[in-house]
């Protein structure tokens, strides 16, 4: 079942502009950590404030994530400008992240922890990527005779 959701997942990644393999990997990840974390937080804190702070932190950053990894399979084609359009949208992205964030906690009074936290499954999804790329490129160990 689950094979089969990732499956899904990655044709509709590739239909929506994720062409490299790497790219649509990292963008289901994120997408499954972000649903199963906010599930679980909105769960394991009774719906309170923190587990939909938490899921709006994960939205957030999830949107970031796409809004990145879209921009970054478009500037390894584009040469002339690059820069600029990098810049360009790295700050708008910011601005637009910030707004967010400062609306959430300022007006409809979101937990900045529980926002933090949702924040946070970026950074785990790259870790975990990170992880997972070095465990199948590390070579084994034989038993010192193959020279």
């Amino acid at each position: 079942m689950f094979a089969e959701l990732v499956r899904k997942m990655d044709a509709v990644l590739y239909r929506r502009g994720f062409a490299l393999v790497e790219a649509r990997r990292l963008m289901r990840n994120q997408v499954l950590l972000a649903a199963g974390g906010s599930a679980v937080a909105c769960l394991a804190s009774g719906f309170s404030n923190w587990g939909f702070s938490f899921a709006a932190g994960a939205c957030i950053i999830s949107i970031n994530f796409w809004w990145l990894s879209k921009a970054a399979q478009e500037l390894v084609r584009v040469r002339r400008g690059a820069m600029f359009t990098l810049l360009t949208l790295f700050y708008g992205r910011l601005v637009l992240t910030a707004a967010a964030i400062a609306m959430l906690v300022a007006w409809a009074g979101a937990s900045a922890y529980g926002l933090l936290a949702g924040l946070s499954t970026a950074i785990a999804n790259a870790v975990l990527w990170g992880v997972l790329q070095i465990r199948h490129k590390v070579p084994t160990v034989g038993k010192g005779k193959e020279a």
